[in-house]
């Protein structure tokens, strides 16, 4: 018998009807206005449950952690998505809950940048976001208002070392908590970065992967739309800089940094 491919590889879909009573086509509801996904479940207790989204031949995977409405984007650019609610049977086999075929046609391919998702949470009321309208309050190009919320998150935030060795797999920012803390590691800087400018209407990826500025360690960071494209900002790494008096770039070169994965 063939030994069970690990999870990273494959997921074993064993499709069918679910005694639970969460499993219906309502558990997954495409905003396809806005380029995201929601997903709503009864109960997440009795099991591990993931969503996939896959387009193209490309997946992302994404944790359901609560019983509230969790939202996760659609990124992947227009065209036909396939979304699953899978449920965790034993060892790396799951079942599947729910299943929807979204296909997107947006106006505006950036507008999914602009929205709260899990692991860029956010809202009128939080914390951070009230901050970002201040600190713009007044300025009209996106690019001001980059430098604005770019000086502010550089400035007041540390890298947090201890943080940085004891994370585990799972692990989501909270935007208020690292606001309020003034500390974190690279994954909250970007977060942190990319509610900021979404809540003030700055199109922002939080982005995973790879760059030269921290010796190809796993690493996350910004990409912003303004002046009509894509630009690289890395608040962690520049953060020290701007905090020694050092000199450096907002801007960075798309060939120091490798990206995984896009959010």
């Amino acid at each position: 018998m063939k030994k069970m491919m690990s999870l990273a590889v494959a997921l074993l879909l064993l499709i069918g009807t679910s005694t639970q009573s969460f499993a219906s086509s309502q558990v997954i509801q495409p905003d396809i206005e806005n380029g995201v996904v929601k997903v709503q479940l009864e109960d997440t207790s009795s099991a591990k449950i993931l969503l996939l989204v896959e387009k193209d031949g490309v997946r992302y995977t994404y944790p359901i952690v609560d019983n509230d409405i969790n939202q996760f984007p659609l990124q992947l650019g227009n065209g036909d998505y396939t979304v699953r609610v899978m449920q965790n049977t034993t060892g790396n086999s799951y079942k599947e809950l729910s299943k929807a075929n979204v296909t997107l046609d947006l106006v505006n391919s950036n507008s999914v940048f602009l929205e709260s998702i899990q692991d860029i949470e956010f809202s009128d009321s939080s914390l951070a976001v009230i901050k970002a309208k201040a600190l713009t309050k007044g300025l009209i190009k996106d690019e001001d208002k980059v430098q604005a919320i770019y000086n502010y998150v550089t400035k007041n935030y540390k890298y947090d070392y201890d943080k940085a060795k004891t994370v585990t797999s799972g692990y989501f920012p909270n935007v208020d908590t690292i606001y309020t803390s003034k500390i974190g590691i690279c994954y909250d800087y970007s977060s942190l970065t990319a509610a900021m400018l979404r809540s003030v209407g700055v199109p922002t990826k939080l982005v995973k992967g790879y760059s030269t500025p921290t010796k190809e360690i796993y690493h996350a960071w910004n990409e912003v739309f303004v002046s009509g494209e894509w630009k690289v900002v890395d608040t962690t790494v520049d953060s020290a800089y701007v905090q020694a008096k050092k000199s450096v770039s907002m801007y960075k070169s798309f060939n120091d940094y490798k990206a995984s994965k896009i959010y």
